[in-house]
């Protein structure tokens, strides 16, 4: 899951990297603006308190694909996608869950390395994801697709098969193991798989790994409503995080607010969050950290907010801010 985890924001040699950036945004319209570039006009709203996002889109062209690392930063609802544009998408999920429903009582929950496929051109489909989503995403031309159906396959596909959405992958597939290696192709050779015979050829297998899950589900569809319930000890463990991240809580300290062994926190947060406990307080505390870069007064100094939060070695703290957003904390103060 490493090389999907990181595509797109690191570069072959692991360092941070914006090659592929297309915004990373607290202003939501500009988020939206270039959500529905990439993907298809729709309606997204936050859930819940939090109403600004906190948001970073990537993306790269393989042929008529398009693949993107996103998250909004905040829990959110997204609604009304755009039948008229032809397009679907292959969802993901990289940290933390999403809810995928397909009417009003039917859904399926995708947890870290599982997916999610629905062409939104021919079936209707929203969902709701939690404030730790992440996705790695894949958005196609419907137009494009059977096309490549009918070339592999001899014939037009059954219009039954398009209106098909389910979840699919796991940690152990072969679709993760299709995509890591389609990611670990975009970062170590970028240029090929944007303009070389490499991105035809990626864009092939996508297409026909896809095409035949398809045509398995059109013969033995899979049951839609799959729950999948986070441990009471992961929303605890996480509570306390939210409660205390400027006083850095320890992993045994989160492990006894949880009411459970330090193993335990960390398999649970591994199986539903895609990723250790500290690395999840880590984001916490950065988050708010640039929460309050962002509203900060003109006389506030970033080494002040560092150091409210906790952050005594200033080197350490500000290559952790770039490698998560980006930019520098004071680049991030200066655009308050």
């Amino acid at each position: 899951m490493e090389a999907i985890r990181n595509v797109l924001v690191t570069d072959v040699t692991g360092a941070p990297s914006t090659r592929h950036r297309l915004v990373a945004s607290t202003d939501w319209d500009e988020v939206q603006h270039w959500s529905k570039q990439v993907y298809m006009p729709y309606d997204a709203a936050p859930v819940g308190l939090v109403r600004q996002p906190d948001s970073v889109l990537d993306a790269i062209r393989i042929g008529h694909f398009t693949l993107s690392r996103f998250s909004y930063g905040v829990p959110v609802h997204l609604t009304g996608f755009a039948a008229e544009a032809g397009t679907g998408m292959v969802l993901t999920t990289v940290r933390g869950a999403i809810r995928h429903w397909s009417s009003g009582r039917e859904y399926a929950d995708t947890g870290v390395g599982e997916a999610f496929l629905v062409d939104n051109s021919r079936t209707h489909y929203w969902l709701d994801a939690d404030p730790h989503h992440l996705q790695v995403n894949l958005t196609f031309q419907h137009d494009a697709m059977a096309a490549l159906h009918e070339r592999w396959f001899g014939a037009p596909a059954d219009e039954r098969m398009w209106a098909r959405k389910f979840r699919f992958g796991g940690a152990q597939s072969s679709w993760i193991s299709l995509l890591s290696y389609v990611c670990r192709c975009i970062t170590e050779m970028p240029d090929a798989v944007e303009q070389g015979p490499l991105g035809r050829h990626l864009e092939e297998m996508i297409g026909l790994h896809l095409l035949t899950l398809w045509r398995q589900q059109l013969e033995s569809p899979q049951e839609p409503t799959v729950h999948r319930l986070v441990p009471r000890h992961v929303l605890l463990a996480e509570q306390h995080m939210r409660d205390h991240a400027q006083h850095a809580p320890t992993l045994s300290e989160l492990a006894r607010s949880a009411g459970v062994s330090v193993r335990t926190l960390n398999a649970a947060f591994r199986e539903f969050r895609g990723c250790t406990p500290m690395q999840c307080l880590r984001d916490i505390r950065l988050n708010g950290v640039r929460a309050e870069l962002l509203v900060a007064s003109p006389q506030t100094k970033v080494r002040d907010v560092a150091e409210a939060w906790g952050y005594a070695n200033l080197g350490m703290f500000a290559a952790s801010y770039r490698n998560r957003f980006g930019e520098s904390p004071s680049t991030t103060l200066s655009r308050r």
